[in-house]
């Protein structure tokens, strides 16, 4: 046997993306994890979990996340928004904040949203954005749903080279609403 330790694997870090044009400057976060007034929004109630880590699967602690979405007809609670084809709903909140436990966990509940159009004849796939701020780091990403028709043909999704890193896969919840579904998206950052 021998006394030299293998080296440690590293997590990959979660790719950044960009800010985006709706980022809720204007807006106050609401608080508490939940962006559907208790439920209240319209659409499939999304259970939105998990931790943020550093690459060697250490738990960040009191990290700040947040996140900031369309609603499930494809629209931002945000005045540059002009897809007023899609209606707003007063009962989604469109943009949350939260801080990591002790074990680098967070949690919100939202709705899944919409595909909307970027610009003539392209659409953004369904995503969340994140923004996670940490004592040492900062990162900005998107978490995007597999399936989505848009999701090859999106620019900023296929600019990661790591884009598998940013897709998730609902699955149906049990115990919640009807048709409720959970996914967990870690964030790993470089450090924490």
């Amino acid at each position: 046997m021998s006394d030299v330790a293998e080296p440690t694997k590293l997590l990959l870090r979660t790719p950044p993306q960009i800010l985006g044009p709706f980022y809720p400057f204007m807006m106050t976060p609401t608080e508490g994890g939940d962006l559907t007034s208790g439920g209240q929004a319209k659409g499939t109630v999304l259970y939105l979990s998990g931790r943020v880590l550093t690459e060697k699967g250490e738990p960040v602690a009191g990290a700040k996340v947040e996140i900031w979405q369309a609603n499930a007809a494809g629209r931002y609670p945000h005045p540059n928004d002009d897809n007023y084809a899609a209606p707003l709903d007063e009962k989604f909140q469109g943009f949350a904040v939260t801080t990591t436990d002790g074990q680098g966990g967070y949690a919100f509940k939202t709705v899944r949203p919409a595909a909307y159009p970027a610009a003539p004849g392209r659409w953004r796939p369904a995503h969340i954005h994140f923004q996670v701020t940490a004592k040492y780091e900062q990162l900005v990403t998107q978490m995007y749903f597999k399936g989505d028709q848009y999701n090859e043909s999106d620019a900023w999704l296929n600019s990661s080279s790591r884009k598998e890193l940013l897709i998730t896969d609902p699955a149906p919840v049990e115990g919640k609403e009807p048709g409720a579904q959970a996914v967990t998206f870690d964030v790993v950052l470089t450090r924490g």
